[in-house]
């Protein structure tokens, strides 16, 4: 095959016979042809794990050797990507032609740049213009395809590899299972690793097994993974700091804290030293279930016996901790520590202090962090301004709410739908749907778009206001927006309905429901009920009651006594209840999903 048939590559049809043609090639191909092999060998005092490598010469032209002080200077990226593709062509046009490991480095560069389709078609036009190539521009050319979430390319090039006389490193694989488990293929990926270990083409590195356990580990696949280290030490392949990270944040993401903290301990054992990422992620796990003295154990082993310094996100796990717990002296005092040690707190860490004072009420001590932030040059984020705005609304406080509001701009800040949620809500709890609905339609006009979220705080609050027919039209609308009602939605103006006596708009709303596979929830189920048992003669009632049984919508038995919550008697009850920021659809107020935050603000690794 001839270098100018990489630039018609075609994607394969299926990427599991492309792994078979490889392995077919790996098992049963003769030898590469001569002229490949004296290519490839040619390249001799060439440093393949580095395409920055200058091999010796006896003659090097001036015009290579600036050419290679301007690779070497833009290295870590040109200013802009003209600059780069105006070198390509400049190189086309030099005599003698630069060297193949000149264009490499030219494509580690783009590479680094992130503009992976423009190092591949490059790489496609050296083919094209028969430049000569080998393994290690074949890597790039198969790291820019995983990248550009394109592995079905990668593994046809991979193919080409074998055909053009190269013999793949263990460099490819890396990138390939990488590639693999970046797209979520980590069935295909694990296929694909057992096939190398099989045929025996390269030995595993440290890079690969850590590449597999952490992609197993992010997929759930924890007992897998630890399977995999325990064959990767009979490998003879020591694992490495990063390896045992992948594990430990495994373990601790399944709770199984005791299991990392051994696994900690071992490695230590083994002498590989945990580095600050493998503290964090047990500090964090130990905050969060309040072993303090385990924290401070870990602390101390961490600063004084491993000589591992603390990193802003170490404080930062350790003041939301301590806010979340009410500790708020406590998490100033690590603050204080940060300062001392030359450890600049980032806007996360201060939203995590406000946010505590928020949570107990301080809504000065919370003030004076926004001045504290911007007194230190720390530009404010979206997070900070709701936080405020939330806090003031559970207060009741609409008009300093919504004075913060207006004032996000002055911080160059666009507010989020999330801000406009709690802003919604704050108006419905104060018993003003009216007013939010007003807000609602003055926000689309802005051209910010709602979420699900933001017309279930605007149904519950229309709702249990009485304003069933301005909720309906409402209803009518989500679709429009190109949204898809949940069961909370639906069941959020069916309680509506049925607290309106409009039932039977309720029975059509059920019947809808059950169509899109939705059921009837618990506090949907408590008001219908309710209902039956102080009208169980309606007629309309009883046929909506054998509905839910025909749909096999669980009913509670009518026999045992009715519980009515407090928010079913009172409808407009004054309260707010927290949702998560990241989600907004946890469950507060059975008839109202707000857009307020969680106290549990998560500041872990992704």
């Amino acid at each position: 095959m001839s270098l100018l048939s990489v630039s018609s590559i075609l994607p394969p049809r299926r990427l599991l016979g492309t792994f078979n043609s490889c392995f077919q090639l790996l098992t049963h191909s003769s030898s590469p042809s001569i002229i490949s092999v004296a290519h490839f060998r040619a390249q001799r005092n060439y440093d393949y794990s580095n395409p920055y490598f200058i091999p010796h010469s006896t003659h090097i032209p001036d015009s290579h050797l600036k050419l290679q002080r301007l690779l070497t200077q833009n290295k870590s990226g040109f200013k802009n990507l003209d600059n780069a593709l105006s070198l390509f062509r400049k190189m086309l046009k030099m005599q003698p032609l630069p060297r193949h490991f000149h264009f490499c480095q030219l494509l580690t560069t783009l590479l680094k740049m992130k503009q992976y389709q423009v190092a591949f078609s490059l790489f496609r036009e050296m083919c094209t213009l028969s430049i000569p190539v080998d393994i290690i521009t074949f890597n790039i050319a198969i790291n820019c395809c995983c990248h550009s979430n394109r592995v079905d390319y990668a593994f046809s090039l991979l193919a080409s590899t074998f055909k053009c006389g190269f013999l793949p490193t263990v460099v490819t694989y890396n990138t390939l299972i990488r590639g693999l488990l970046s797209q979520h293929k980590s069935a295909e990926a694990r296929l694909f690793f057992a096939n190398l270990i099989k045929f025996r083409q390269v030995q595993p590195d440290v890079i690969t097994f850590t590449t597999m356990i952490d992609g197993l580990c992010k997929t759930g696949h924890t007992d897998m993974a630890l399977s995999l280290f325990r064959f990767m030490e009979k490998s003879d392949c020591e694992p490495d700091t990063v390896t045992y990270n992948a594990i430990v944040n495994s373990l601790c993401k399944r709770g199984l804290v005791d299991d990392a903290l051994n696994l900690h301990s071992r490695m230590m054992d083994e002498g590989i030293f945990p580095d600050v990422w493998t503290y964090n992620i047990i500090i964090q796990v130990l905050c969060g279930l309040k072993r303090w003295e385990e924290v401070g154990l870990l602390l101390n082993q961490m600063i004084h016996d491993m000589k591992v310094s603390p990193d802003v996100h170490t404080f930062t796990i350790l003041v939301d901790a301590y806010s979340k717990s009410g500790k708020l002296d406590d998490a100033k005092h690590i603050i204080q520590i940060m300062n001392e040690m030359g450890e600049n707190p980032n806007i996360v860490t201060y939203n995590s202090l406000m946010q505590g004072y928020c949570s107990q009420g301080q809504m000065d001590e919370a003030l004076a962090i926004l001045n504290t932030i911007r007194s230190k040059k720390i530009m404010p984020d979206c997070y900070t301004y709701n936080i405020l705005i939330d806090a003031y609304c559970r207060e009741l406080k609409l008009d300093i709410a919504m004075d913060i509001y207006r004032n996000m701009a002055s911080d160059g800040l666009s507010p989020t739908v999330v801000t406009h949620n709690i802003l919604l809500h704050g108006l419905c709890q104060l018993g003003k749907p009216m007013e939010a609905l007003t807000f609602f339609y003055k926000i689309q006009g802005l051209r910010h778009k709602p979420n699900i979220v933001t017309y279930q705080t605007l149904l519950g609050g229309l709702c249990k206001n009485h304003y069933v027919d301005k909720a309906l039209s409402l209803f009518r609308t989500i679709e429009c927006n190109g949204l898809i009602p949940e069961s909370k939605t639906y069941n959020i103006f069916i309680r509506g309905c049925l607290r309106s006596k409009k039932y039977d708009g309720a029975c059509k709303l059920v019947d809808k429901m059950v169509y899109s596979g939705f059921s009837i929830d618990a506090a949907t189920t408590s008001v219908l009920r309710h209902l039956l048992l102080s009208k169980a003669h309606d007629p309309t009632l009883v046929a909506l009651y054998q509905k839910c049984l025909i749909n096999c919508i669980e009913v509670c038995d009518l026999s045992s006594p009715a519980i009515i919550t407090v928010e079913e008697a009172m409808p407009a009850k004054h309260k707010v209840t927290p949702v998560d920021i990241n989600s907004e659809a946890k469950a507060g107020d059975a008839d109202q999903e707000i857009g307020g935050l969680d106290a549990n603000y998560s500041i872990g690794y992704n």
